[in-house]
Order: C-alpha cells, then structure tokens, then sequence
C-alpha cells in the first residue's frame, strides 16, 4: 500500500510539474505550434492563392488572344489590363500582343511607344528581349551610337549576345561600312 501510495505521490508530483512548466512556457508553446502547424498551412494557401492569380493572367491573355483573332476590340482593352497590372509573363506577352497586333495594324508608332513603355520588368532577361524587339522594330531609323551602346548593355545576360553582335553586323552592312562589319565578325569568332 505504501508503494501505491507513493507512486500516487510521484505522479501527482510529475503532473504538477509538467503543469507548471507548460504554465510557465505557454508563448514558447504556442509559438512552437504555430511554427509547426499554422504557419505551413498558412503558407500552403498563400502558395494555391498565387498559383490562382498566375492562372487568372494567363487565362486572360488567352481570352484576349481569342477575341483578337475574331477582330473583337475588346481584346486590346484586356490586353492593356494586362500590360499594367499583370505578373512579368503575362505583361511581357500583352506587350508582345500589342506590338504585334498594331504593326499588322500599319501603326509602327504606337507598336513602338507600347515597347519603349514596358520596361519595368522585374526580370532582367524580360528586359532585354523587349529592348531587343524595340531596336529589331526601329532598326530603319537607329542610329550608330544607339546600336553600339545597345551590343554592349546587358552584360549580366549573356544569352543575347549572338542577336545583338548580329543585329550590329547587320546595321553595319545596312550603312555600307563592311570593315566595321568584318571586324564584329572576326570579334565574334
């Protein structure tokens, strides 16, 4: 009986003190949980709610492509919509639309101006292939100094480097200078 008892004791002695501690430690606790239950569960949703959106742009820029094909203006209306308030791809590719669509539309200059607005793109790459477009689409009217500081910007992305030294050979051989030609090319070798 004195064993029950004193094993009676001991555990009433452990809850207490397991009460006390968790008493003592509740934020720490609490925190715990938090960290290991609320907060991937939180970051789950956050997670499916982007995935959402990313699939609402696309979406979008699918439906303006639609009404485009079928001569529906409304079209535009999404895709500046889009060129504004987008993520990067889906403004990269409304610019792309717009530019497209108003030089089929004989608008050079407002295929133009829709390209040398977009460049707050978060991705560099994004950057320069609208730069790219831009002096691809203004290649008649560009001048030597503009070329050559375009061939030399972007550094830091070297995945355009071949279609910039091209599009430099080629405004070389449009401007009759076929030595300056000849040198991007030994230069490129």
């Amino acid at each position: 009986m004195s064993n029950e008892l004193e094993t009676q004791i001991n555990d009433e002695l452990l809850k207490d003190k397991i009460f006390n501690f968790l008493k003592k430690n509740k934020i720490i606790f609490s925190l715990i949980i938090f960290i290991l239950i609320i907060l991937p569960i939180s970051l789950q949703v956050f997670f499916l709610y982007q995935n959402k959106k990313q699939e609402h742009f696309i979406s979008k820029y699918i439906e303006a492509d639609i009404l485009l094909n079928n001569k529906d203006i409304r079209g535009i209306q999404i895709l500046n919509l889009l060129k504004d308030k987008g993520n990067d791809t889906a403004r990269l590719l409304a610019v792309n639309k717009l530019a497209e669509y108003y030089l089929n539309s004989n608008n050079k200059e407002k295929a133009l101006k829709i390209l040398s607005d977009a460049q707050n793109f978060d991705n560099n790459m994004f950057k320069e292939l609208i730069e790219i477009k831009f002096m691809i689409m203004n290649f008649d009217n560009i001048k030597e100094n503009e070329i050559l500081s375009f061939s030399r910007k972007g550094k830091t992305n070297e995945k355009f480097k071949l279609i910039k030294t091209k599009l430099l050979y080629d405004y070389y051989i449009k401007s009759k200078q076929f030595e300056k030609a000849k040198q991007v090319q030994r230069n490129f070798k």
